[in-house]
């Protein structure tokens, strides 16, 4: 074998050539099922104090995630001419702190819960309503990457099950 690194050709020199076939995840570990409608007392639950209490809005799982398309302007003024400059779409995070905050102090989404339901509700309830299709792919990566380990998954499981208790 050449592996064009010789320091990795002497220490494999003698070693038996092993067969290494690559696969691929096709399913996850955590079934998630969604509910098929959620009542609007869902959206005022004490469900969501508990994403208050743990998240701290750090906005990774939004980042990681390819179906999150949150994203705020931002004014650029160039450095050669300060009477000129764009306007540009930034990729933003909906979970950090002052995603909403508006002129005059405003905030529509202060609290970390809120901001959790909002991207719950957006992901397997809006975006369906509007599309016919759920937003969340499953691909667990946001429960990959929080700090906090809170996992998406679960969180819609345990909506599920509130649903259903309120059903």
């Amino acid at each position: 074998m050449d592996s064009h690194w010789d320091l990795l050709d002497t220490a494999l020199t003698g070693m038996p050539e092993l067969q290494v076939i690559p696969d691929a995840v096709s399913q996850n570990k955590t079934m998630v099922e969604i509910p098929e409608t959620i009542p609007q007392t869902v959206f005022d639950s004490p469900f969501w104090e508990d994403y208050t209490n743990r998240c701290i809005a750090c906005g990774r799982c939004n980042f990681v995630c390819p179906t999150c398309t949150c994203f705020t302007m931002q004014d650029i003024f160039y450095t050669d001419n300060g009477k000129a400059g764009e306007r540009r779409r930034v990729w933003a995070s909906c979970q950090v702190d002052g995603y909403t905050d508006m002129a005059g102090g405003h905030a529509f989404r202060e609290d970390k819960g809120q901001r959790m339901r909002f991207k719950v509700m957006h992901k397997i309830n809006d975006y369906k309503k509007r599309f016919g299709n759920q937003m969340c792919i499953g691909c667990g990566r946001c429960d990959d990457v929080c700090p906090e380990y809170i996992s998406f998954s679960n969180c819609i499981n345990k909506l599920n099950t509130l649903v259903k208790e309120e059903n």
